[in-house]
Parts: C-alpha cells; sequence; structure tokens
C-alpha cells in the first residue's frame, strides 16, 4: 500500500507478464498509447485489455479526431454501461507462472498515473509462493465474471486466452467473497465490491462489527453535498472522533450538519501533500486517492482504500444504483497505516467547514452520464476483412441505420436495417476507405446509440500470448519503440517460414542441402488464436494461415516503419478531474526521446548488413531452386508466403537502398552504406538484387499464383499483389541503368505489369489512374533515389505503359508476330518479355531476361532452362513491343 509520486508502470517487471486487464473510469489515449502501453509492450505484455465506463467512452467518441488507437494500435477498449457508472481502478497481469494485482484509485489517464495523489495496493502471486493467491482467487473472480458477459473477440482474450497460458489460476483456493485474507505483509485483506445485493458498506460494516471504533479518518476529492456517508459514520460509531480531510477543488459535504465529532483539515496541511510539494516543484498536488482509515481502542486499525468516493453511489447505499466500485479493505494488528502513509494531522491546521470554497457545478459523473444517454448501447464492433460484426445491447423495434465513419471521424457509409438483433453483420465494401467508428441513427438520421470504434480482428488476434511467438513480439515492440534496427532481427523468422511448404524444398539457411517433403494436409500451427471465428465454407488451413505466418508478420512490421511519420498530435482531453498535463515520470519514447544518436561500430554495421545480404540469399536460393534445382516441381504457383517473403525483400530494398551510416574508427569518421547503387550483379546492392530477386520472382509468377477458397486468403493475395507491383515499379525505376542495361529495366518492369497488374486493355486504362497515385505515394516513402530515377519514370510512363497496352491488345485481338530482329524486346508465353539477343532465319531465338539463369561463359540472364547444353528456342509465333 502507498501512497507517493511513483508510477505503478515501474512495478511491472520485463518478460513476466504476457496479458493484462485493467479497469477505469476515464481514458485518455494518448496517454495510454504513448506512455501505458509502451512500456506494457517493453515489459513483454501482448494481449493488453481495458475495461472503461460506457458513458465516458461515448463521451471521448463524441470528440474523435482519428488518432484514437493510432500511436499504438493493439489493444481492446470495451465499454461497460450500468445504472449508475463504471468506476473501478484494477490491473491484473497475467504471467505464466506469476501474476501482479494493483487496486487503487487512479485512472488511465496522464494525472491518474501521473501528478494526482493516488493510493495503490499491489500484490504479487508466484507458483512457488501461495502467500496471496486467495486476493488473486477473490480478483480473478471479479474480473472473470466482468468478462464473461463481454461480446466479440475480447470475451476470448479476456479468459480463454489468459487461462491458456496462465494454468496457475485454475489451481488459486476457492474462497468466499468479502472475507479477510492472510497477504505476504502478514497483515489482512479483503477485496470489496458492489453488487445488486451488496455493498462495500455493507461489507465494512460486518467487519466492523465487533470492533470499538475511536478515531476515523476519511480522505476523498468527493463527497456527497449532504454528508450523508459523514452523517452514517457519525452514527454507527458515536464515541469516534472523525477527521475529515477535503480537497476544494472536488466536491465538498457542503451542507451537513456538523457537530462536535468532526473536525477538517485540507489535504494540502495532511503531511504528505506538502513532501509531494517539496518533490515535485508542484504548487498545488491534486488529491484524488479515497481512504476510509479506523483506529480501535486496542490499537487494531482498518484501512479502505480503492476506487468508491465517500459517498453514497461510491460505497453503496444506493442499493442497485450505486456505482461499480472495488476498494481493498486491510486490517493490521500493529497499526501505524497512516503513518507509513505520510499522513500526519495537526489539531493547529484544522478548519471549520465554511472555510472551505464550494463548487456549486455538477459532479463529472452526472454530466457524463446524463449527456450519454442512448436508447442502444454499442458494445463491440469488429472487422474481419470485410466481414462487420456488430454487438449491441437495448431495444428497438423501427428501421434504423448502420453509420460508418472513417479516420477523419467524416461519414465514409451508411446501410438501412429493417430488424433490429444484438447481433447484426453485413458485408462492407473496403473500397470505401478505412472504417474507423461506427453508430446507430434512425431513418431520419437522430442519433440512437454511442459511437464506437471498430477493431481488426486479424491485428487483435496477434496479440495472443504464445510463448512461440514472444520473441516476434518482443522485437516488434522494440521498433515500435523506436529501435527501427530491430527490423534486420525479425528476418531471421521470415527465412524459416514454411508454413506454405507444399513443395520439399527449403532453404532454411544457405548450408542447408537436404529437404524434407511437408504433408499438404497439415495445417499450420496456431501462432496465433483464431478459433471464435467461425467458418463454414473454407478449410481450416486457409483460415489459420493467415495467423500462423511469420513472413506476414514481419511485413507488417517493415509496413510500420514506412508509417512510423504518422502525426503524433496529442488529441483535446475532456476537462475532468482525471485529466492534467503532465504525463508522469515514465519515459514513452516520444519522438524526442526517440531522436537519440546510435553509436554505430563498423563491426556493429556490418553484422546488420550481414543479416540483410543474408535474407536476399536466402530467398534467392529458394527462388532458384524451385526454377531451376534438381527437385525442382513441374508446376509451381506462388503462394501467399512466397508473395509476402518477395515483399519483404522489396520493403528491405526501399528502406535500405542507399542508406549510409557513419561510424568513428581510429580517430577518424567514416562512411558505411548498406545497399549501395553500383555496378555489379551480386546481392548485397540495389541492382543485384532487382537482377535475382525481382527477376527470379516474376518468373516464379508465370503460371499465375496458388488458388486459395478462404474469402479472406483471396482477397489478401490480391492485395498483396498490388503492393507487389507498385514496389517493384518504384524499385526498378530508383536504379542506375546503364545504355546496355536498359533491357533488363524493360523486360522486368513489362513482366511486372503482366504477371502482377491487368491483362487486359480496359482494366490497364481504368485502373492506370489509381495505379499513378500509388507509384507516387511509394515513391514519396524513397528514403535516397539514385541518379537518372526522374529519366526513368518519364521513360516508364511514355515508353513502357504504351507498349504494354499494345501487346495486351494483340494478345487479346489474337494478332501474332512471325519475325522479329536482334535487339527487340519480345513477348512469348511461358517465358514472357524477353530481350532478343540472336534469332536465325529458321526462328531460333536466343533469349535474355532477368530471371533465367547466369551463364558464366556468356555472362548473361540466358539459361532458360538447367541444361549444361544450352538450345535456343525456337519460336513460331510472339509479339514484337515497341521498345
Amino acid at each position: 500500500m502507498i501512497l507517493e509520486r511513483e508510477n505503478i508502470l515501474t512495478l511491472i517487471g520485463s518478460r513476466r507478464y504476457h496479458s493484462a486487464i485493467l479497469t477505469t473510469f476515464s481514458f485518455d489515449f494518448y496517454f495510454f498509447e504513448m506512455k501505458a502501453m509502451k512500456w506494457l509492450r517493453s515489459c513483454g505484455v501482448r494481449n493488453i485489455n481495458v475495461f472503461i465506463d460506457g458513458h465516458y467512452y461515448s463521451e471521448l467518441m463524441q470528440q474523435a479526431t482519428g488518432e484514437e488507437m493510432q500511436l499504438s494500435a493493439g489493444y481492446s477498449l470495451y465499454p461497460v454501461f450500468q445504472k449508475s457508472v463504471f468506476h473501478p481502478k484494477i490491473w491484473m497481469l497475467f504471467g505464466e507462472k506469476e501474476g501482479l494485482l494493483i487496486v487503487g484509485s487512479g485512472n488511465l489517464t496522464n494525472s491518474g498515473n501521473g501528478n494526482n495523489d493516488e493510493i495503490w495496493g499491489a500484490f504479487h502471486f508466484d507458483i512457488r509462493s501461495t502467500e496471496n493467491s486467495s486476493i488473486f482467487s477473490s480478483a480473478w473472480d471479479y474480473l472473470s465474471t466482468l468478462s464473461s458477459s463481454v461480446k466479440g473477440q475480447m470475451n476470448e482474450k479476456t479468459t480463454k486466452w489468459i487461462l491458456e497460458h496462465s494454468k496457475w489460476l485454475n489451481e488459486l483456493p476457492k474462497t468466499k467473497p468479502f472475507q479477510f485474507f492472510e497477504t505476504s505483509q502478514k497483515e489482512k485483506v479483503a477485496f470489496l465490491f458492489n453488487t445488486e445485493t451488496t455493498s462495500i458498506w455493507n461489507e465494512l460494516l460486518k467487519h466492523l462489527s465487533n470492533e470499538k471504533v475511536v478515531e476515523i479518518t476519511t480522505i476523498s476529492p468527493y463527497y456527497d453535498k449532504n454528508g450523508k456517508v459523514l452523517q452514517e459514520l457519525n452514527s454507527l460509531f458515536p464515541s469516534a472522533t472523525v477527521k475529515v480531510i477535503l480537497d476544494e477543488s472536488g466536491l465538498i459535504p457542503s451542507t451537513m450538519q456538523v457537530s462536535k465529532a468532526f473536525t477538517f483539515y485540507d489535504w494540502c496541511d495532511a503531511g504528505v501533500s506538502k513532501v509531494q510539494y517539496a518533490k515535485s516543484g508542484n504548487s498545488k498536488s491534486k488529491l484524488h486517492g479515497k481512504i476510509i482509515h479506523f483506529k480501535t481502542k486496542n490499537g487494531k486499525e482498518f484501512c479502505l482504500f480503492g476506487s468508491a468516493n465517500i459517498t453514497p453511489a461510491g460505497l453503496g447505499l444506493l442499493g442497485k444504483n450505486s456505482n461499480a466500485e472495488v476498494s481493498l479493505l486491510i486490517q493490521s494488528e500493529k497499526g501505524g497505516l497512516l503513518n507509513q502513509l505520510g499522513i500526519k494531522l495537526k489539531i493547529s491546521n484544522s478548519k471549520t467547514l465554511d472555510e472551505f470554497t464550494t463548487t456549486t457545478s455538477k459532479s463529472i459523473y452526472e454530466t457524463i452520464v446524463d449527456n450519454n444517454q442512448f436508447k442502444l448501447q454499442l458494445l463491440s464492433a469488429e472487422l474481419i476483412y470485410d466481414e462487420f460484426i456488430l454487438h449491441s445491447s437495448g431495444t428497438y423495434t423501427d428501421e434504423f441505420r448502420i453509420v460508418f465513419f472513417d479516420k477523419q471521424n467524416r461519414f465514409l457509409y451508411s446501410k438501412t436495417f429493417s430488424n433490429y438483433e444484438k447481433e447484426l453483420k453485413t458485408k462492407l465494401n473496403l473500397e470505401l476507405g478505412t472504417f474507423q467508428y461506427v453508430q446507430l441513427t434512425n431513418i431520419n438520421d437522430e442519433i440512437i446509440s454511442n459511437k464506437l470504434l471498430i477493431s481488426d480482428y486479424f491485428l487483435l488476434a496477434k496479440t495472443h500470448p504464445n510463448p512461440k511467438t514472444e520473441e516476434i513480439e518482443k522485437i516488434y515492440s522494440e521498433i515500435q519503440n523506436g529501435e527501427l534496427s530491430k527490423v534486420l532481427d525479425l528476418l531471421h523468422y521470415a527465412i524459416f517460414d514454411e508454413t506454405e511448404n507444399e513443395t520439399g524444398v527449403s532453404f532454411l539457411d544457405s548450408r542447408r542441402s537436404t529437404f524434407t517433403k511437408l504433408n499438404d494436409d497439415k495445417e499450420p500451427e496456431k501462432l496465433y488464436d483464431l478459433s471464435s471465428y467461425k467458418t463454414i465454407e473454407n478449410s481450416g488451413f486457409e483460415k489459420n494461415l493467415l495467423l500462423s505466418s511469420l513472413s506476414l508478420r514481419v511485413l507488417d512490421v517493415l509496413k510500420f516503419i514506412n508509417l512510423n511519420g504518422l502525426s503524433t498530435k496529442k488529441q483535446e482531453d475532456i476537462s475532468v478531474d482525471e485529466q492534467e498535463d503532465d504525463l508522469g515520470n515514465i519515459n514513452g519514447n516520444e519522438e524526442g526521446e526517440v531522436a537519440t544518436v546510435r553509436n554505430l561500430s563498423f563491426v556493429m554495421l556490418k553484422s546488420e548488413k550481414r543479416k540483410l545480404t543474408n535474407y536476399f540469399n536466402n530467398l534467392y536460393n529458394y527462388q532458384q531452386e524451385i526454377l531451376y534445382g534438381y527437385n525442382r516441381p513441374k508446376t509451381y504457383r506462388p503462394t501467399l508466403t512466397d508473395l509476402t517473403k518477395y515483399l519483404i525483400a522489396l520493403e528491405l530494398i526501399t528502406e535500405y537502398g542507399g542508406k549510409s551510416a557513419k561510424y568513428d574508427e581510429q580517430d577518424a569518421q567514416h562512411f558505411f552504406s548498406y545497399l549501395p547503387f553500383v555496378d555489379n550483379y551480386d546481392n548485397n546492392n540495389i541492382k543485384g538484387c532487382c537482377l535475382n530477386l525481382i527477376g527470379d520472382f516474376l518468373m516464379l509468377a508465370r503460371s499465375g499464383f496458388k488458388a486459395y477458397e478462404f474469402d479472406y486468403t483471396k482477397k489478401k493475395i490480391e492485395e498483396l499483389k498490388k503492393e507487389a507491383l507498385i514496389s517493384t515499379i518504384v524499385c526498378l525505376v530508383n536504379n542506375r541503368w546503364k545504355d546496355d542495361e536498359l533491357h533488363y529495366f524493360f523486360t522486368m518492369v513489362l513482366n511486372a505489369l503482366h504477371y502482377l497488374g491487368c491483362k487486359n486493355v480496359n482494366d490497364f486504362n481504368n485502373n492506370f489512374a489509381e495505379l499513378k497515385t500509388k507509384i507516387n505515394i511509394r515513391i514519396s516513402e524513397l528514403k535516397n533515389r539514385t541518379k537518372g530515377f526522374e529519366e526513368n519514370l518519364e521513360i516508364f510512363y511514355r515508353k513502357l505503359c504504351p507498349s504494354f497496352i499494345k501487346v495486351i491488345k494483340q494478345i487479346e485481338d489474337k494478332n501474332f508476330d512471325t519475325s522479329a530482329v536482334q535487339g527487340q524486346i519480345i513477348y512469348k508465353s511461358p517465358w514472357g518479355y524477353s530481350y532478343v539477343q540472336t534469332v536465325t532465319k529458321t526462328n531460333d531465338f536466343s533469349l535474355i531476361r532477368p530471371g533465367f539463369m547466369w551463364d558464366d561463359y556468356k555472362e548473361d540472364y540466358i539459361k532458360h532452362s538447367p541444361d549444361e547444353i544450352y538450345l535456343p528456342l525456337k519460336l513460331t509465333s510472339f509479339i514484337c513491343t515497341d521498345l
């Protein structure tokens, strides 16, 4: 039990916990994402779930800016609607062998974990010690009851996921609610909360029923106007003096009848507050802790603290209309609890009630609840690619609309429904944009529900606490916290991703020479859980594939780096008691904090480049084996995993191409280049990567891609193909092509358009504007542009696109050519676009294109098969380009 200016985040040990359930009344997106989330993630906590008062959540959404869940995504936020307010403040963290329980008064806001004066009680559990097992059992019973009524994915995240990976929860002793338990501190503690049948107040009185209380001290920022709780305390314990500590910034019992039993104190004079002033330099410290302390005649003490203010609604005197609250009751035989907290009251500092300034405004609780009353309450909104699932509560009989908003909180789309159901499913057109928020209206566009953030089901599924993905998520967390170089440590996992290996080809590293045939019917291992997503028509393999693919996860990280420049502008806070400007003492790696200079050495730089080129070499060896290896398949269509690994290579070329770093050695400064713009064809520079990796992949794509049944997977692979087309074009344009290498540039661009883009004239023309826009966006992401970039881009639009249109029109018209000359580029299936090195009168062609094997004797990409003796291709018909 502590009351110091100390952030509770510091209690969370690194790599000890995988999941967390947090409860709060108010919430600050900026604080939580920039401070709490980053700290939790850096400690290894991945499955993060927040229960928030539904009315307050509604108020936040009325001020939605589009920044919500953008600074640090991947946590669940669930609104809890009750007759009054949902007000408990609990942090419960779960590890494989241990747990951490924190109960107190602070919300998940800047001030709740910053410069407010809060009180917390923290308990640790370890399977090797059972001292605190009973209090953990009581807290888990409370939270699991709360989770059992939750709708959507968060139900599974707060129950099944945690129980599977914290099996000690099943071994906790069965306890009766509200009872005292022994703790590791040799004091007794009871976990108290309000229910429909009992309350914190009732259970408190039961524990004090046989005690002779001689002194009561109350501390709270909020009292009811009439001081009903104080009067009840005086009535129940008439022999006790009652010391009442107030804070004028809150609500005081301004109209209560004062007797001689009461003395009043300002929080500023409570001793501990003065110490905090000196430590923080603040002229005023804001009270938000809530305490009722009892001293008995025999020296025994009881201390009630937690979320409940000293009001009838907080402590449960209002019965069913009371707040949802949680408090801890500590019993100490040796006493001295207030002294431990630093609270010292001198009679000379006492005041009369009239000396305190009275606040006449409504309490924040009344305001928030009054302003957010709706006919229907939205609880959970989830998007599973294009399937939208909405859970809500309430009753409604008329027609209504589901209204969707984009990231800027602008109207995006609406859909009308005749019959209201508590679980609604519908399909969305993802081409409309990003669906960020949802709300219900009647057909006259009058609001009938709260607004809710839409969750990405698959993003949250990747927060599953499976220990097999712990290291990947740890690296991802470090990258999110500014360690962008850590991405190279993730490449290892992409190399080893054999989720879809159906060919028997296995290039886990360049030294492996044996290949293992995998069972085609074997489902990928469930690295992330998707069991709650029910689908009838599709196989389990494909359903799990999207979450089992390590390469997809690595690709997500690389995309995060490109999006790392998103605005971190702080949203305007709701001005309530929980909101302050001070973010506390925890570093969250904001822009100014991340901008540190790395102390690089040549050894470190060489190591980073080795990881980079190792990925390129492994991918190249894998592609070469499928195309030309001894065990190559007769027919092969690239899988989603192949496409993802290729996209990873393109992202790396974009990120590290032309990138250099400074390092000091022997008192001199040197420059190191990761992927230079040079003229050789190895996989340690941009040109070599483009010729080998892009060339081979476009060769693999000649037969199309693997067909999938699962609708999401089909759409995912189409999405990735579009991304691959854009990135391929930009990588090829951002290269230094010499005059005698232009045919490499031309053939690869044309093959990219053919195998990754549109294959008929109308589709190409209709999508050309979008293609150009996306290319420009991708170009804007380039860290370094090479000399000649603008000229290459002009060639792409002026020569290559028109030539491609000419060819696909001839294919549509079946208008083939029968003769060509040396130096032309022709199209011929299945070889694609190739450069004519030589051609005989009898149409024996020697063709060149990256993707063919390199011939050391001819020093070119000319071997279209692995045969030792090269045989020209006899082609009777083909299509000549204008190039």
